[in-house]
């Protein structure tokens, strides 16, 4: 089977919103076994939506739309489906009902806008969304498929998981596609390249790489009758990359530095505090993003002067004597945040160097500092004067030092 996935809304051409829908169902395609040949993303006109749907429906077995399901006048994904096949849009009264009632349970009337969204052309059947007014559309015809879904990730996520992506799989038998990923961080895409190039000649399982915030990724996808086939596959190319990039593996799959650090510290039983400079309460505002993370997660002190690290106890000599972005105070910051705080666990980060003699490290340069037990150390990190996304790499990196600290 081969799939193409159009993506709907003038603001997407806009640049308003990104689409992420796009990538979304293209990684979970590969999943399935399908074939992903064509992406296309269309503004809210109703001539080059058909056209566009219409090439579509003519050279794919199965057609994703995401988007244009809402109750207003420039949500036309319904009637450009109906105009394209032909066929004519009736309100369902079941499904009419059950607007009424989720409007009802808001306390406010149903407006007559929303009625299309209770439509249907005789090709179709709902696709239920709990989460959202707008049901999607599985749409069979002629041995081809259109499956329309919202726009909002978060509803297309669940009706994906929930609804749609398990019908697939039924159709695309004796097809297993296994994925594993592999999570690096501190070598660059390059190095790592060199380091496993005759991997990436390998057709079954195929090896891809990836420049992402958290390091570099790579991932093998192996292609079998059976999930137990495809991961033998798999098997071989995993022990060569660990046996080539080793501790720089900090996590695999959906795991993230955020997540793994929560494991780990739950695992030890140990409390983590914070005190952070350059990344401004970043480190701790992504912990906090993790389930449960009260049981580890002591809080985190935003140190952006001398005065406050001097009055959290790091003396004022030392600062003088090394400068904020140094190596002696990262670790010292650590174990304050560790006194400070009451926990098991000290982490730091420095402010940015300057490049200045005073500070005397290289410009763009952040220590990270770390209080585990009776031992303190810090790695240094070196980033661009140019703040976009760099306090968020420079959190990265410090989970992920943390990861291999409390790994061992």
């Amino acid at each position: 089977m081969h799939a193409e996935v159009i993506s709907i809304g003038t603001e997407l051409l806009m640049g308003e919103l990104v689409d992420t829908n796009s990538s979304y169902l293209g990684s979970e395609l590969a999943k399935l076994g399908i074939d992903l040949r064509w992406v296309s993303k269309v503004g809210d006109d109703f001539d080059r939506l058909k056209g566009v749907i219409d090439q579509a429906w003519r050279r794919s077995d199965v057609t994703l739309t995401t988007g244009g399901l809402g109750p207003t006048s420039d949500d036309m994904t319904r009637e450009t489906i109906a105009a394209v096949l032909g066929e004519e849009m009736t309100v369902q009264e079941d499904l009419l009902e059950h607007l009424k009632g989720l409007f009802a349970g808001r306390g406010t009337p149903m407006p007559s806008t929303n009625i299309k969204q209770a439509t249907l052309i005789p090709s179709a059947v709902t696709i239920d969304n709990p989460v959202g007014t707008a049901p999607g559309w599985w749409v069979e015809k002629d041995s081809r498929l259109i499956i329309a879904m919202p726009g909002p990730p978060r509803e297309l996520d669940r009706m994906w998981t929930h609804e749609v992506s398990h019908q697939l799989r039924e159709r695309n038998p004796n097809v297993a596609i296994v994925t594993r990923t592999f999570k690096t961080f501190g070598i660059s895409e390059g190095g790592l390249n060199e380091m496993i190039a005759p991997l990436f000649e390998s057709e079954n399982p195929v090896l891809g790489i990836y420049s992402k915030v958290d390091g570099i990724h790579l991932r093998a996808i192996a292609t079998a009758r059976t999930d137990i086939e495809a991961r033998e596959l798999i098997g071989p190319m995993e022990a060569e990359i660990r046996g080539a990039v080793g501790d720089s593996i900090w996590g695999e799959d959906e795991e993230t530095p955020e997540s793994q650090v929560a494991t780990l510290m739950k695992k030890r039983g140990q409390s983590l505090g914070i005190m952070e400079s350059f990344t401004g309460g970043l480190l701790a505002s992504n912990l906090a993003e993790v389930p449960g993370h009260r049981e580890f997660l002591r809080g985190s002190i935003v140190a952006g002067s001398r005065d406050v690290l001097q009055g959290m106890g790091v003396h004022r000599e030392l600062i003088d004597r090394f400068g904020e972005a140094s190596p002696e105070i990262a670790e010292a910051t650590a174990l304050a945040a560790r006194e400070q705080l009451g926990a098991d666990v000290g982490v730091s980060v420095t402010g940015l160097s300057t490049g200045s003699e005073e500070s005397g490290a290289p410009l763009g340069t952040c220590y990270t500092g770390f209080a585990v037990g009776d031992d303190t150390s810090s790695v240094a990190g070196h980033y661009p004067t140019r703040r976009l996304r760099l306090r968020g790499r420079a959190a990265t990196h410090a989970l992920v030092e943390l990861i291999r600290l409390l790994s061992g």
